[in-house]
């Protein structure tokens, strides 16, 4: 169930909160303890944290934004705010990516390869506990109140998570005489950044560009609205997304011989039934055509 934009909004920017002051500890104590361990993976799972708390700040305004209602330049809303802060995020994802891929290969290239310290060891381990407690935590709200900018900064946490994983595989390897795999962690996890960050930028476009979101909702609308008495065919149903809600646009077939008067009942019937459906949807734009219209017309061919 959708929540009111209101309580939808307090509880995003207070999860966005918890979620910015856990990356600015994690990335300061992530940078100490990879400087002080002379820990290369341990550096750029330090910059990958850092790049959490630009994202979440980019979060915390598209939420800010899309919690406006409808106005007059935007009748459809400002939920679309919070795909486009989806994409920024995973373009900073992105550009993370590669920033900590070409300092890993360089410091293997060059052959500047350091043994970590054992505090580097215990950094890693501890981010890694935190970070799965920010990814289920901000996963869990991000699906309460159907948020793609929360769910994708939820990701984000979960990437952390995995290349704090990898760091410590890469730091624990270096300490047992694999020198080289602290280095190579951090390449690792750079690999696994922009495999994150071109998953979410491609769910973000989807959106943007009215991709369906739910194709069986859409099949299911169609058959229940056939099912109504009065209606003799549905054409071009459509369903997008903006933001957490959904918006549906259809044709409607009915005798010609029908009234204006009745035909806008059946419409407003068939609206009902709709909204009725899903929560999440918040308007039905309904065309009416008569019967005669549909066999003459090609376009409904």
């Amino acid at each position: 169930m959708v929540m009111d934009r209101k309580e939808r909004y307090i509880l995003g920017r207070r999860t966005t909160w918890i979620s910015l002051l856990g990356n600015i500890f994690l990335s300061i104590f992530k940078l100490a303890t990879g400087f002080l361990g002379s820990s290369a993976a341990m550096i750029a799972d330090g910059v990958h944290s850092l790049s959490d708390v630009i994202s979440t700040v980019v979060i915390m305004v598209s939420l800010k934004v899309s919690s406006k209602p409808a106005d007059e330049e935007h009748p459809y809303g400002h939920g679309k705010a919070e795909a486009i802060g989806a994409k920024l995020v995973a373009l900073m994802l992105m550009g993370a990516g590669i920033f900590l891929g070409w300092e890993g290969i360089g410091k293997i290239v060059a052959g500047e390869i350091s043994v970590p310290g054992k505090i580097a060891l215990w950094g890693v381990i501890t981010s890694l506990v935190i970070k799965e407690a920010l990814f289920r935590y901000v996963y869990k709200v991000g699906k309460k109140i159907s948020s793609k900018a929360l769910i994708t900064d939820a990701w984000h946490h979960r990437s952390d998570a995995f290349s704090s994983l990898a760091a410590l595989i890469g730091i624990g390897g270096a300490l047992l005489g694999w020198t080289f795999m602290d280095p190579l962690a951090a390449v690792v996890v750079a690999i696994f950044i922009l495999r994150v960050g071109w998953e979410l930028i491609s769910r973000a476009v989807d959106e943007l560009m009215d991709s369906v979101p739910d194709l069986d909702l859409q099949d299911r609308l169609a058959d229940r609205v056939r099912e109504r008495e009065g209606v003799l065919g549905v054409e071009d149903l459509r369903l997008r997304t903006n933001g957490p809600y959904f918006f549906v646009d259809l044709r409607l077939i009915v005798n010609k011989g029908l009234s204006a008067y009745d035909a806008h009942e059946i419409s407003a019937r068939v609206k009902q039934i709709i909204l009725e459906e899903d929560d999440r949807i918040q308007d039905v734009l309904i065309h009416v055509d008569p019967a005669e219209i549909k066999e003459e017309n090609s376009f409904y061919e």
